[in-house]
C-alpha cells in the first residue's frame, strides 16, 4: 500500500513539474535582451549584453567604433561589447542592432562622453640646482594633452630670464585622444645666495579650447653658495667659473694654497700700483684656457672684484658660435688688461664702456665680429693703448664673391672706402698697437685731409717732441698727423687695393711695423667682391725715399753687409 502511495505521488510532482515548464515557455517572447544603453568613457572599454532567444539571430553595430562578439547565435548567448577610445571632445552615440529570425529587430545604444581639452603635468613641482655643467642645465617635464599649447613663465621677484622652454612638436593625429611628451627646459645658473622661483603656465594655443583645470608648474632652484668679498670668495668664484666653461684641462686643487694655483697671480703688499690695503692676498690676474661654452663669460667673474688682468682663450668649434658678451664682466674698476682670445663672440654691450676708465690693452683676436662693435672707440675708451681684431675669420676662402655662400657670415667683413670703421680706428689717436691682420677688409685704405675729421697736421712742435729733425718732413709739408703713437700697426693678410696713403708710408714709425710682412703682404691670391686681384699699387721696391725724407733712420733700420776679411 505504501508503494502504491508513494508511485501516485511521484506522478503528481512530475506533473506539476510538466505544467510548470510549459507555463514559462508560453510566457517567453522568443527574443530578450538584459539592457538598451550602454554608457561608457572617452578612454573606451568593454561591456557585455545577455540574449535570450528562441531562434537564430545576428547583431550588428551602425559604427566601426563598436564590436560585437558574437555576432550571431541562438538560446541564451553573453555578447561582449568592444569600445575603441573616442577621438573627439564631444559625446558620440552608436547602436547595436539584433536582429532574431521571424521577430521585430531590438537596438542597444551607446554612448561615448568625449574627452575634456586637458593639458595634465605628471609632476608640477620641480626644483634644480643652483649650477651644472652647461650640457647638464636642463630638466624634463612629462605632460600629457590632447591641445596645443603655449609656454609662459613668470618671475618672481625679477625680470631676468632664466628658463628657457625647447620647442615641443605634439602629434595630434588621434583626435581628441591625450598624447604624452616630454617638454625639455633649459636653465641658467643661479649666482644669488637666494633660491628663486618661477611658475610655468601651459595655456592652450587655441583661446578657444577651455581647461577643466589649468596646468601649472612650479619650479624652485637652489641657491648659489655665498661669494663673499674676501680671498675665499675669490677661490670659489675661481672654480665655478671653471667649471661653467667646462675647462677642458684639471681645474686647480682646492686644498692647495690659491697662491699656488696655475695662471692666477694675487696681489701683494709690495706691489706698487696696489688699488688698496684689502687687495692684498686677492686675485689679481688669472688665465683660462681651452673650455667649451655657448655662452657668455660666467657672472662669477664680477666677484673678482680687484682682477686687473683676465685671459678667456680658446673656445671649442668657435667658427659655429654666437655669443654675445653679457655686463657682468663690466662692473670690474681694476680691470686693466682683457683678452677674449677665440671665445666666439659677437657683440659687445653698452655696459663695456665702463671699462674705458681702466682699460689699456684689448684683445678680441679670433672671434666672429661682422664689424666693429660700436662701443669701442677713443670717445669711451681714452686710456687703450692696445687693442688686437686679428682672425675674426668665421670661415676660409681666398675669393670675396663667394661670401653670401657662408652660413653667418665671413666674419670681420666690409669694404675700407665705403664703411667708416677703419677711419673711426686710424683716428683713435691715443693708441699705440692696432692689428688688423687676416680679415676680410677690402677696398682702399682711407686717407686724410687736415681740417676735415678733426685731423691735424704735424707741427714743429711734434718735431721738437720727437727729436731733433727727425720728422721735419712731415711738419714742412703739413702731412696729416694720423696715429702719431702707433709703434705697432698690421693690416696684412686682409684683401685691400688701392694705393697706401701717405700717412703711412711716411709716418714716423713706418719701418717699426715690419712694414713687408704686416702692411704690404695681403691674402695669397686673394679675390676682392669686385672681382679683382688684391694688393697695393703703390707698394714701394726698397724703403731708399723713407731713408731719404729720414736720413736719422737710415743707420737704425738699413741692414748693412758684413764685409770679410777675404774681401
Amino acid at each position: 500500500m505504501k508503494s502504491y502511495l508513494k508511485t501516485i505521488f511521484g506522478i503528481i510532482v512530475c506533473s506539476i513539474a510538466v505544467f510548470a515548464c510549459s507555463d514559462d515557455n508560453e510566457d517567453f517572447s522568443g527574443f530578450k535582451l538584459d539592457k538598451v544603453d550602454i554608457t561608457i568613457g572617452a578612454e573606451g572599454g568593454t561591456d557585455k549584453i545577455l540574449v535570450e532567444s528562441s531562434e537564430e539571430w545576428v547583431a550588428m553595430a551602425s559604427e566601426p567604433w563598436v564590436m560585437v562578439s558574437p555576432a550571431n547565435g541562438i538560446g541564451t548567448t553573453e555578447c561582449k561589447v568592444v569600445i575603441d577610445s573616442t577621438l573627439v571632445n564631444d559625446i558620440r552615440t552608436a547602436t547595436i542592432t539584433f536582429s532574431p529570425n521571424g521577430q521585430a529587430a531590438q537596438n542597444v545604444t551607446v554612448h561615448q562622453t568625449g574627452f575634456d581639452k586637458m593639458i595634465s603635468i605628471e609632476n608640477p613641482e620641480v626644483e634644480i640646482e643652483s649650477s651644472a655643467k652647461a650640457d647638464k642645465r636642463y630638466f624634463e617635464v612629462t605632460v600629457t594633452t590632447n591641445v596645443r599649447f603655449n609656454i609662459d613663465v613668470e618671475y618672481e621677484g625679477n625680470d631676468w630670464e632664466w628658463v628657457n622652454p625647447e620647442t615641443t612638436q605634439i602629434n595630434l593625429d588621434r583626435g581628441a585622444r591625450p598624447r604624452t611628451v616630454k617638454v625639455r627646459f633649459n636653465w641658467k645658473m643661479n649666482t644669488e645666495p637666494e633660491k628663486r622661483t618661477a611658475k610655468i603656465n601651459l595655456v592652450p594655443a587655441d583661446k578657444e579650447d577651455v581647461l577643466k583645470e589649468p596646468a601649472i608648474l612650479t619650479l624652485t632652484q637652489k641657491a648659489a653658495p655665498k661669494i663673499e668679498d674676501n680671498r675665499a670668495g675669490d677661490s670659489l668664484a675661481l672654480i665655478m667659473i671653471a667649471e661653467q666653461l667646462n675647462l677642458l684641462g684639471t681645474i686647480w686643487d682646492t686644498s692647495d694654497n690659491m697662491r699656488n694655483w696655475e695662471n692666477v697671480v694675487l696681489w701683494e703688499e709690495t706691489d706698487k700700483d696696489l688699488p688698496s690695503p684689502e687687495a692684498v692676498g686677492r686675485v689679481r690676474s688669472v688665465g683660462y684656457a681651452m673650455f667649451r661654452t655657448e655662452e657668455s663669460i660666467p657672472q662669477e667673474i664680477k666677484y673678482l672684484k680687484y682682477l686687473e688682468t683676465v685671459t678667456f682663450a680658446t673656445n671649442t668649434n668657435t667658427m659655429l658660435l654666437n655669443i654675445e658678451l653679457g655686463p657682468e664682466i663690466c662692473s670690474l674698476n681694476h680691470l686693466k688688461n682683457l683678452s677674449l682670445f677665440s671665445y666666439g663672440l659677437v657683440s659687445l654691450p653698452d655696459e663695456f664702456k665702463s671699462l674705458g676708465k681702466t682699460l689699456e690693452t684689448l684683445n678680441l683676436s679670433a672671434n666672429n665680429f661682422a664689424t666693429l662693435p660700436s662701443v669701442l672707440n677713443k670717445e669711451n675708451f681714452p686710456k687703450l693703448k692696445s687693442l688686437n681684431l686679428v682672425a675674426n675669420r668665421r670661415w676660409t676662402t681666398n675669393d670675396l664673391r663667394k661670401a653670401g655662400d657662408f652660413e653667418n657670415g665671413l666674419g670681420f667683413h666690409f669694404k675700407a672706402n665705403d664703411n667708416k670703421v677703419l677711419k673711426q680706428l686710424f683716428l683713435w689717436d691715443t693708441l699705440e698697437e692696432l692689428r688688423l691682420s687676416n680679415n676680410y677688409m677690402e677696398g682702399e685704405l682711407p686717407d686724410f685731409e687736415v681740417g676735415k675729421d678733426g685731423v691735424t697736421a704735424y707741427t714743429q712742435a711734434d718735431v721738437d717732441a720727437f727729436g731733433g729733425d727727425t720728422i721735419q718732413y712731415l711738419a714742412n709739408r703739413r702731412m696729416p698727423k694720423i696715429l702719431p703713437k702707433m709703434k705697432r700697426l698690421s693690416v696684412n693678410l686682409n684683401f685691400f687695393t688701392g694705393k697706401l696713403p701717405d700717412w703711412i708710408l711716411y709716418h714716423p714709425y713706418f719701418l717699426e711695423w715690419a712694414p713687408e710682412l704686416l702692411i704690404f703682404n695681403q691674402q695669397e691670391n686673394g679675390i676682392d667682391s669686385n672681382g679683382a686681384l688684391v694688393g697695393f699699387d703703390n707698394e714701394p721696391v726698397t724703403f731708399d725715399y723713407y731713408y731719404n725724407v729720414f736720413p736719422g733712420t737710415r743707420d737704425k733700420y738699413e741692414i748693412k753687409e758684413e764685409i770679410t776679411e777675404e774681401e
